[in-house]
């Protein structure tokens, strides 16, 4: 999931400069340094969603299990989440 986000990410970001060229009518290749850097500022945001998204569903399961709820339906399956004693 990590690797796929990351990917994601950079191919988003590269794409958003490019689709900023072409909106300005200019040629895509303009300015390359930025096409390296929107990719790789891309794969960080999508690398930092993924953690950032199993900490959520980590705090909604422990706000859960203090109302005395189940956790989050497949939870288990999809985060490695360890049943507090």
């Amino acid at each position: 999931m990590g690797l796929t986000a990351m990917l994601v990410g950079s191919i988003s970001g590269t794409g958003l400069q490019m689709m900023n060229n072409a909106l300005q009518k200019v040629p895509l290749s303009r300015r390359p340094w930025l096409h390296v850097g929107y990719f790789f500022l891309g794969g960080y945001i999508g690398q930092r969603w993924v953690k950032l998204e199993k900490e959520l569903v980590i705090d909604i399961n422990e706000i859960r299990a203090d109302k005395g709820l189940p956790p989050m339906i497949a939870t288990n399956a999809w985060i490695k989440y360890e049943n507090p004693e």
